[in-house]
């Protein structure tokens, strides 16, 4: 007994150990069914709403088409590889792709479901709903049969499926030598809804802002026939109809049955879109003029652009045309950019405003392109960050040509400025002068009113050239005009009448008034102080009156003052003459 107890408590731990380890594999082996289950089968209540990339198997097809069962077995052995991204994407010209969603229905009833493919160019698409290895319901969509099923606006092609209650399988095998991009969405009524809606309100923002963008612009090109704003608005307009033709609304309204043209028309709107952006960039800087080297680059890189792909579609080189595309896209932004650098580097106007632009765009487009074929990971802001894109580069495009415009405002008021002003004296011109008196005259005349003009001239004015040199002359003229808009009115037109003679028209004053102004004119002009110590000037100046009565023109008053000047120097200088005028004292 004594020594059969130490074997008997020996055994027991013993007999345990096989059942623990049975039970350690126990739970070891369901966790790994539970894996299993979760990686490869989902219930439809824990599919999320976004894309479901990492929720999927996928083959690529190798040599010729598979079948349905082939493909259907090749899954069963495991030749797939698991989805690694949210969306799945294959580049350009990729091969064809099988792709297997599992997802259980384990209630009673059949579940009903939308399978969103949100791309509208991708040539075939054919689904197929598998129910406990059973075909269900198989539907075809794409864009190389007229007679598919077509997208639906900014969704893309969305597919009804009614899941029945167990092991469901939705296969789905995609091909296209465009971008090989599939976002697959498993949703149900209400999910799509809430999708169609925040994609209507998004394009609806998006094409509303763009054509107020475009309608601003041509109405400034009607009224101002500047051809940077007929160039922006066919640019923005090519860019609208880009998108349209890459979320489908342009294969549903505008050539629903022409499935060529579907299949060319977004690489063909790509390569128009850079070269419309191209020729206002060109525009904008007058590359023309200031640049001529890159005026031929840009002109050279456009028509390339347009010829090879133009190629490319006549050759029925699909995959060819979307390549060549992405690549002009890609390098059209990158030489936007590189423009904008070399215009703000020479200083031109609103260059710095373009530059930003060009960088924002570059970077949309960008980010678009290389989400959608390679080297960025898809999402939607990366997506729709083409169009965002050009909605700021239009908005601070359109502050560039309000500024240029501004700056070109001013040059030309300046212009205006100096070819109306005397630049001596800065007081107006002879043309400038008749331009402001003409309508005072008018008034004047009609009105019966009272009107007069005072012709000044400096006394022996060339000799104070002859004595004191020119350059004193010019400070005798610079003050004599400026003492004469101080004594004046503002409504009195001053202007240098050439020489050294000046021309005064006297609003609402007859001939009397007018001589008590030219009297406080003569005495101050007097005062001046000019030269130096050893040689000072003394001024002195001669006026001519002439008053508004029986003068069929403007000209003849001005000539009939004129005509008094010459009486006051002739009797003397420094002296007033005219009718019904004040001797001089």
């Amino acid at each position: 007994m004594l020594v059969s107890m130490p074997s008997a408590s020996l055994c027991r731990p013993a007999a345990r150990l096989p059942a623990l380890s049975r039970l350690v594999g126990a739970v070891l082996f369901w966790l790994l069914a539970m894996q299993a289950v979760w990686v490869h089968a989902a219930a439809l209540e824990f599919l999320p709403g976004e894309p479901l990339g990492r929720w999927m198997e996928v083959i690529v097809e190798k040599g010729r088409p598979l079948t349905l069962d082939e493909a259907v077995e090749q899954f069963r052995r495991g030749a797939y590889v698991r989805g690694h991204e949210e969306v799945l994407k294959f580049g350009i010209g990729a091969r064809p792709v099988w792709l297997r969603l599992a997802a259980d229905n384990n209630g009673l009833r059949a579940a009903e479901r939308r399978l969103q493919v949100e791309n509208s160019w991708l040539d075939r698409i054919d689904v197929y709903l598998v129910n406990d290895g059973q075909l269900v319901a198989h539907r075809t969509a794409g864009d190389a049969d007229a007679g598919a099923q077509h997208p639906l606006p900014g969704l893309g092609y969305v597919f009804e499926l009614t899941l029945p209650p167990g092991q469901n399988e939705i296969l789905l095998r995609v091909e296209t030598p465009d971008p090989l991009l599939v976002p697959v969405r498993l949703l149900d009524d209400t999910q799509i809804g809430a999708l169609q809606r925040q994609y209507d309100y998004g394009y609806g923002l998006l094409y509303g802002f763009l054509l107020a963008l475009i309608a601003y612009n041509a109405m400034l090109y009607i009224g101002l026939r500047e051809r940077s704003y007929l160039d922006y608005t066919v640019y923005l307009g090519s860019f609208i109809l880009l998108n349209l033709c890459y979320t489908g609304h342009a294969y549903i309204w505008l050539w629903p049955a022409n499935t060529t043209l579907q299949q060319y028309a977004i690489p063909l709107m790509m390569v128009i879109f850079g070269c419309l952006g191209l020729r206002f960039a060109d525009g904008f800087l007058n590359l023309g003029q200031f640049a001529p080297q890159l005026h031929r680059l840009v002109r050279w890189l456009s028509l390339t652009g347009l010829l090879v792909v133009l190629l490319a579609i006549l050759l029925q080189r699909q995959a060819d045309a979307v390549l060549v595309a992405f690549l002009f896209v890609l390098a059209f932004s990158i030489v936007m950019v590189w423009l904008g650098i070399v215009a703000a580097r020479r200083g031109q106007i609103a260059s710095h405003y373009f530059l930003t632009a060009a960088l924002t765009s570059m970077l949309g487009n960008m980010a678009t392109a290389l989400a959608v074929w390679f080297g960025l990971a898809y999402s939607s802001v990366a997506f729709h960050a083409a169009g965002w894109g050009v909605v700021a580069e239009g908005i601070l495009l359109a502050l560039a040509l309000a500024y240029r415009m501004r700056q070109y405002q001013r040059a030309q008021a300046r212009a205006e400025h100096l070819a109306r002003t005397d630049p001596l004296t800065g007081l107006l011109n002879r043309r400038a002068f008749l331009e402001h008196a003409a309508p005072v005259w008018s008034t004047a005349r009609r009105s019966q009113r009272p009107l007069a003009a005072m012709m000044v001239d400096i006394d022996f004015f060339k000799k104070i050239n002859d004595t004191h040199g020119h350059a004193m002359g010019d400070k005798v003229l610079q003050a004599v005009s400026a003492l004469l808009p101080e004594v004046c009115r503002s409504s009195d037109i001053v202007a240098r009448w050439g020489g050294e003679e000046f021309v005064i028209l006297l609003p609402e004053t007859n001939a009397e008034q007018a001589s008590l102004l030219a009297e406080r004119l003569r005495s101050k002009i007097a005062a001046l102080r000019l030269g130096t110590l050893r040689k000072p000037i003394k001024l002195s100046a001669s006026f001519g009156i002439a008053e508004r009565s029986a003068h069929e023109s403007l000209d003849q008053l001005i000539n009939d003052a004129d005509e008094w000047l010459y009486r006051a120097k002739q009797t003397g200088r420094n002296r007033v003459a005219g009718l019904s005028v004040l001797p001089s004292t």
